[in-house]
């Protein structure tokens, strides 16, 4: 009986910290350095931007950029429809990296005169995911991490995304 409680207690652990809201594709940490990629000072500028909203954003992070980090940044005109790609490699708290694209094409088709503001948005979305948060949270909230948030004024992480990034880490 004490074992059945013991697995119960367990499995009830592991549902909450994997809840609808959290990505395990996220880095161990919420410290990290990200490389810029190929992307000239504009985007690498679109880059330090959602660096530093995660960073002023009262979620406890240290996104950091280096010319060393195995982590990169990128964007391009890719032929796909999305607006960005996380895309996370090696297993996490051991040898975690991610490779960031960020599809310029598919945001300059859509943004109409707010290129900046949505490359903005969703170059912040994209490091939200190596803070281990997924796409389209189960809440009625505000999230930078919903791909139906206004990308034009929602380009910083809201009060629901830096309380998840709190419960995760």
């Amino acid at each position: 009986m004490a074992t059945l409680g013991l697995a119960l207690a367990l499995g009830s652990a592991t549902m909450t910290s994997a809840s609808a809201d959290y990505y395990s594709g996220g880095m161990p940490s919420r410290s990290w350095n990200v490389r810029a990629v190929g992307i000239n000072d504009t985007w690498v500028g679109f880059l330090d931007t959602g660096r530093s909203h995660w960073n002023n954003s009262g979620a406890g992070t240290s996104l950091g950029r280096s010319t060393s980090a195995a982590s990169t940044f990128t964007a391009a005109r890719y032929d796909q429809s999305w607006f960005g790609l996380y895309s996370p490699s090696g297993i996490r708290g051991i040898n975690r990296t991610f490779a960031i694209k960020v599809n310029a094409r598919t945001l300059s088709e859509q943004s109409g005169s707010n290129m900046t503001a949505w490359s903005i948005s969703t170059t912040t979305h994209e490091l939200g995911h190596g803070l281990s948060l997924a796409d389209n949270p189960n809440t009625s909230a505000s999230s930078l991490m919903k791909h139906s948030r206004n990308r034009t004024t929602v380009q910083r992480p809201q009060s629901y995304d830096v309380s998840e990034v709190e419960r995760i880490y």
